[in-house]
């Protein structure tokens, strides 16, 4: 029952009648997150930004966000997760892989068919998080291991904890151990045998940090170029 007589004047009438603190349920628009461009995180719009000195901060604070739309590199993201770390011979060797000039460096795969098989994959797993999507990478960059993974991956989860491989390369031994400690949380390779040249070749070091990245940041860092 209103006691106003007019559209406009009931509706007015209906909010003061409702109890204090009420939220209306419905009947409003859901609007999309706003979709940040490459021109909207340029560096030089930051607060942090200094004309003369550039950025002011080591780590970028909305790495993330630049990492979604393209505007920050692979050697970004990865510099980034790692910039706490003072293991001075694991830093030493991410500066060489990372700073150097050598070809196909900062390619987010192995090649072509790493990168079919992971995105192939990544449709088959139930709403995984940062780790799996980080321990499945590693997987899927090595023969060996993925011939055996693939067999453990059921019902979209990945489970590690009952899979064993047999005879392997150094290089599959620590792209196990890594994908282990990411799907698992258990300690499984440490900074010192990354460091070692001799233990853990460049190519499989280069795909352990990116999928460290990729567990810190998401899918996201698979799309980083070299800027």
């Amino acid at each position: 029952m209103y006691f106003t007589n007019t559209p406009s004047l009931n509706s007015v009438e209906a909010i003061m009648k409702q109890p204090p603190g009420y939220r209306q349920r419905g009947g409003g628009r859901k609007r999309k997150p706003y979709q940040y461009t490459k021109a909207d995180c340029d560096c030089r719009l930051c607060l942090y930004y200094q004309k003369k000195n550039g950025c002011a901060v080591s780590v970028c604070p909305v790495l993330d966000i630049r990492l979604e739309c393209g505007a920050a590199s692979l050697e970004e993201a990865v510099q980034s997760t790692f910039s706490e770390v003072t293991h001075i011979l694991f830093k030493r060797r991410l500066q060489r892989i990372y700073k150097g000039k050598r070809d196909g460096a900062y390619m987010p795969y192995q090649n072509t068919l790493h990168r079919k098989i992971f995105e192939t994959e990544m449709l088959n797993l139930r709403s995984p998080d940062n780790k799996t999507i980080a321990a499945l990478y590693l997987l899927t960059a090595d023969h060996t291991l993925w011939s055996e993974a693939r067999r453990h991956i059921q019902s979209g989860r990945i489970d590690l904890k009952n899979m064993h491989i047999g005879p392997a390369s150094p290089d599959s031994y620590a792209l196990w151990k890594a994908a282990r400690e990411f799907e698992t949380g258990e300690k499984q390779i440490t900074l010192g045998e990354l460091a070692d040249r001799e233990m853990v070749s460049d190519k499989a070091f280069r795909l352990i940090v990116q999928a460290a990245a990729a567990a810190r940041f998401g899918k996201a860092v698979l799309k980083g170029t070299v800027k």
